[in-house]
């Protein structure tokens, strides 16, 4: 019986495949899924445009285009924090990639998670309204931004939305690709945001912001883009990472493809730029100084493993705080030294949160992850934790400060954390 079975089994996929073989000439080459050569251009469609011409963004990921991870406060020095407000129903851990971050700006603040949901409170933690997202088993990832009247977000089934802030409702929504795991950047009117595509791929894409015009698209970078895109500050170059393991320039207006620097593992986080130079971590240990006109190294230091987490830059611009596998750092950003560094206690997984810093007018701190489910405030000179927040949570995304809260986002019961000071 089981020799019959095997033989008919056999026969099956013999005509299987001979049927397969017949139909293949049959088929066009679009049906034959040949690699792209280039970015295939998805179509917008639109319903809401936004009437204004000039748009600047109000909260963007890592707080502004060149990622500096850096916020400042109007209050002398810190002051403990306590929880204002939980927001429950964030999150359901059902992918292992970093969470999205809050944004924040003057109306409120707006979270996308995993589930599929952007909400939008306000100050007062009310609920405004809420979209969701139905297409994406796994959600969002991405961190929203904000300009003066729209929201700009994408999922994981590869649609980008633009959404009216004080509604929800869409504006215009167009499919990029297969994933859009990265967070968009707006300069001028333009978002720029990373795709995924299969194969593994994936590209830059520059798109109109109020109307969702495609402009360019960069070359194919031959693995997916889990970077952000950071601008240089003359406002001539973007930097991205991809994990092919290297950090890419591209041109802001033709997505042209001027320098790539190769690590030996895939890069996770966006490049922070400051002045001339661009600062990011890779998968193979190490936190990088490159130009970020020449992608030259200028620099690279060791950390205590693989690290996806991105750097925040001091007010000064010496002092960049970054984490590594399960440690944080203090590095001098002159020559790439450590000026301490301290374990996350209790880690032994990789840590994917960056830290961020707060400048208050005498003192600088660094929100960082510092205990596994804690979160920290440790002094910027001396590594010194001021004060330790105990959560039933891990979190992955990055702490975001408006005007005396701290806003985090968590992978558990915890939810969103709103703490004031």
């Amino acid at each position: 019986m089981k020799m019959v079975l095997a033989l008919y089994s056999l026969l099956i996929a013999v005509l299987l495949v001979r049927a397969e073989v017949k139909t293949w000439p049959l088929l066009g080459p679009d049906w034959r899924f040949a690699k792209l050569a280039k970015p295939a251009q998805g179509a917008t469609v639109t319903y809401d445009l936004s009437p204004r011409t000039d748009r600047s963004a109000q909260s963007t990921y890592r707080s502004d285009a060149q990622r500096s991870g850096r916020t400042e406060s109007s209050l002398p020095r810190f002051k403990d924090l306590s929880l204002l407000w939980k927001i429950p129903n964030l999150n359901n851990g059902i992918h292992r990639a970093s969470k999205s971050s809050p944004a924040v700006d003057p109306e409120g603040f707006y979270i996308a998670d995993d589930t599929g949901f952007v909400r939008a409170y306000n100050w007062q933690g009310e609920l405004r309204w809420q979209f969701y997202s139905g297409v994406s088993s796994r959600g969002f990832h991405s961190t929203p931004l904000t300009d003066q009247d729209s929201l700009y977000i994408g999922d994981y089934a590869g649609f980008l939305y633009s959404l009216n802030k004080s509604s929800g409702q869409i504006r215009w929504i167009t499919k990029t690709g297969v994933t859009v795991g990265s967070s968009p950047l707006l300069h001028a009117g333009v978002l720029y945001v990373g795709v995924e595509l299969a194969d593994p791929d994936g590209y830059l894409l520059a798109i109109e912001a109020r109307s969702g015009r495609w402009i360019w698209t960069s070359p194919l970078l031959g693995n997916h883009p889990h970077s952000s895109p950071s601008l240089s500050q003359d406002g001539q170059l973007l930097l991205m990472g991809s994990n092919t393991g290297a950090m890419a320039a591209y041109d802001l207006h033709t997505g042209k493809n001027l320098w790539s620097f190769a690590t030996n593992d895939d890069i996770k986080c966006s490049a922070l730029i400051n002045k001339d130079r661009a600062y990011f971590t890779s998968w193979d240990g190490f936190l990088y100084a490159v130009d970020n006109h020449t992608g030259k190294m200028i620099w690279k230091t060791v950390l205590d493993g693989s690290a996806m987490s991105c750097p925040s830059l001091n007010k000064s611009g010496d002092i960049l705080i970054i984490t590594g596998f399960a440690k944080n750092f203090a590095i001098r950003t002159a020559n790439g030294t450590p000026l301490w560094d301290s374990a996350i206690v209790g880690r032994d997984l990789r840590a994917q949160a960056s830290p961020l810093i707060i400048s208050y007018s005498s003192q600088e701190v660094a929100i960082t992850l510092c205990e596994n489910r804690s979160l920290c405030v440790q002094d910027v000179q001396s590594g010194t934790v001021l004060q330790k927040v105990k959560m039933q949570s891990d979190f992955s995304g990055s702490p975001v400060y408006w005007d005396g809260k701290l806003l985090l986002s968590t992978s558990g019961e915890d939810g969103l954390l709103v703490l004031s000071q």
